[in-house]
């Protein structure tokens, strides 16, 4: 059976501890451990110690029971999907070197249901050769019925925290915005400052250099620049940018919008093509065709093909579309690759076939040369 090769991803984000000295020597035959580190947000990496006490607690058991720890991998991002460089990496050196990954707890690896289905059906589950250790679920064997039931049961309160956090936190906020007390991101030109007003709140102050920057892209717009003009000269200027990031013209327009300047294009859709089988159809011509969400959702916007509410697609709503029409069905997905394999096809026209029945890969996406040459392997078809 064909293993999916990870490549770590280069990220300034990533924390790469390649070695570390211990008090005495690791025999040669101790197990090797990959360690991996999540915190939430890019503040709590910065300025909170939990970072520093999951590093701690899994050198020391590493020193403590003599494992020979060969890397650790960190993130400041969500636990709520696994598009993560840091976790990704670690993947990654897991296979390359056949270790242990090893966490503090499960929600620091995923706090998602459905990711934690995916890494046990393919990594740490009945069958498969790699192992996992979370120090809330130790003991735990994913390998077993019983094991792979309360490590799911942990997956799913430790997505419940998070979902239960998530919808508090929307009610409060839209509690304060009724009552127009700001909260949540803040316009550009505007920043909360570390003084609290009478309810404990941190007031809200506008910063000088971005004030005179929207009254600047406002001349520029009243000049009759257009939205590329103004953003490369913006760029070539230095101009404070939102979050120090670079000028794009997406957050000019959004600037723009915001100012009254620039208004949304409304599109007459009254003659489009809202049907949910046709546009599914056609999805799946594009997406055998490996264009990617963004892509298939400008062409189906170009061909009048609408989604049930709105006027144009979007990225998100493209998967959302295509997650919902198609199933994974390894065995029935066997069949059919074996099926187009003997008839002569070839490993590309297969996966556009399985595409277009509405057959996707585990991970949803679109078919590969390799993943359809694995299910042929899994049919004995002798390629």
């Amino acid at each position: 059976m064909l293993k999916r090769r990870y490549k770590p991803q280069k990220d300034p984000r990533v924390d790469f501890i390649v070695k570390f000295q211990y008090d005495g020597n690791v025999p040669e035959s101790a197990p090797s451990v990959v360690g991996y580190l999540r915190v939430s947000t890019t503040e709590q990496k910065d300025e909170g110690v939990s970072l520093d006490v999951q590093r701690e607690r899994i050198v020391a058991y590493c020193k403590m029971f003599q494992h020979n720890l060969i890397a650790i991998y960190a993130d400041d991002h969500t636990g709520r999907n696994m598009d993560r460089p840091g976790f990704q990496a670690a993947l990654a050196r897991m296979v390359e070197t056949d270790s242990v990954l090893m966490s503090v707890s499960m929600d620091r690896i995923s706090r998602n249901v459905g990711d934690w289905t995916y890494l046990l059906d393919t990594y740490f589950g009945k069958g498969k050769s790699y192992k996992l250790l979370a120090f809330d679920c130790a003991g735990m064997d994913p390998r077993t019925a019983t094991g792979r039931m309360l490590l799911m049961m942990r997956a799913v309160m430790a997505q419940g925290e998070i979902d239960s956090t998530s919808e508090r936190t929307q009610v409060a906020m839209d509690h304060l915005k009724a009552q127009g007390i700001p909260c949540g991101g803040l316009p550009y030109g505007k920043v909360y400052s570390k003084q609290l007003d009478e309810h404990g709140r941190r007031i809200v102050v506008e910063v000088p250099e971005q004030i005179e920057t929207l009254k600047y892209i406002r001349q520029l717009h009243h000049q009759g620049k257009g939205i590329k003009t103004i953003t490369d000269i913006l760029e070539k200027e230095k101009r404070p940018s939102p979050r120090g990031k670079e000028w794009n013209r997406a957050i000019v327009r959004r600037i723009l919008q915001r100012e009254g300047l620039l208004t949304v294009r409304q599109f007459d859709r009254t003659g489009a093509i809202r049907d949910t089988d046709t546009v599914a159809r056609r999805i799946a011509e594009l997406r055998a065709k490996h264009l990617n969400y963004s892509e298939i959702g400008a062409q189906l916007t170009r061909e009048n093909l609408m989604p049930p509410v709105g006027s144009k697609w979007h990225a998100q709503t493209v998967a959302q579309t295509w997650n919902t029409t198609t199933t994974y069905d390894p065995q029935k997905a066997i069949e059919i690759a074996v099926g187009l394999y003997r008839a002569n096809y070839s490993l590309r026209r297969i996966g556009e076939e399985l595409s277009l029945r509405g057959m996707t890969p585990q991970r949803g996406g679109v078919w590969h040369a390799a993943q359809v040459r694995q299910l042929l392997l899994l049919g004995k078809a002798g390629v």
